[in-house]
C-alpha cells in the first residue's frame, strides 16, 4: 500500500508540474496590442508627455502632456520646414506615439482634400495637392503622416477609424481621419 501512495502522489506532482509548465507556453500571441479598436481606444485616452529642447542659447526645454491623437494633430500641424524646434517636437511626437502602441500597428493621419484642389490636382496630371500626396481619388483624402510600419500583405489586419479636428485653422471644416491598424 504504500508503493500505490507513493506512485499516486509521483503522479500528482508531474502532472501539477506539467500543467504549471504548460501554462507558461504562449501558443498564439495575436497581436501584441489587441485589436485595432483597441489601438484606437488607447490613441484617444491614453496620455503621454513629449519634452523637447527649444532652439537658442539658453537651453530651455519645452513639455506638451496631451492624449496620444492630441500629440499627432499637434505634430501634423506644425510647420517644420524652417523651425528646427517644430521638426523636434514632430519627430518625438511620433516617436511616443509609436512606442505607446507597438511595433504591430500603423497609424495614418489623412486630411480632406478640397474638390477644388482635386480638380487642379487631376488636371495638373499628379498625384499631389498642396504637397501632400493624395492616396485614393476614391476617399478625397491625402496622408498627411504614417507612424509605424506597413503590416505584411499576407497579415490579418483590423483597422478602426478616429475623426479628429484639427488644431490649425484651415478652409476645410472637417476634421482629420486617423485611420488605425493592427495585425
Amino acid at each position: 500500500m504504500t508503493s500505490t501512495v507513493l506512485d499516486v502522489t509521483v503522479l500528482l506532482l508531474c502532472v501539477s508540474a506539467s500543467v504549471v509548465v504548460l501554462g507558461g507556453v504562449d501558443v498564439d500571441p495575436g497581436p501584441s496590442g489587441g485589436t485595432a479598436a483597441d489601438a484606437a481606444d488607447r490613441l484617444t485616452t491614453e496620455t503621454a508627455t513629449v519634452r523637447y529642447a527649444v532652439d537658442g542659447g539658453d537651453g530651455g526645454h519645452r513639455s506638451v502632456h496631451a492624449t496620444l491623437v492630441e500629440l499627432l494633430v499637434a505634430a501634423v500641424d506644425v510647420e517644420t520646414e524652417a523651425d528646427t524646434t517644430a521638426a523636434r517636437f514632430r519627430s518625438l511626437a511620433f516617436e511616443t506615439v509609436a512606442d505607446a502602441l507597438g511595433a504591430r500597428t500603423r497609424v495614418d493621419v489623412r486630411r480632406p482634400i478640397r474638390s477644388v484642389d482635386r480638380t487642379a490636382a487631376t488636371a495638373a496630371g499628379n498625384d499631389e495637392v498642396d504637397g501632400e500626396r493624395v492616396t485614393s481619388v476614391a476617399d478625397e483624402a491625402a496622408t498627411v503622416a504614417s507612424v509605424g510600419s506597413l503590416p505584411p500583405r499576407d497579415a490579418d489586419v483590423s483597422v478602426a477609424v478616429v475623426r479628429h479636428p484639427t488644431s490649425v485653422a484651415r478652409a476645410e471644416t472637417e476634421p482629420l481621419r486617423i485611420v488605425v491598424r493592427v495585425w
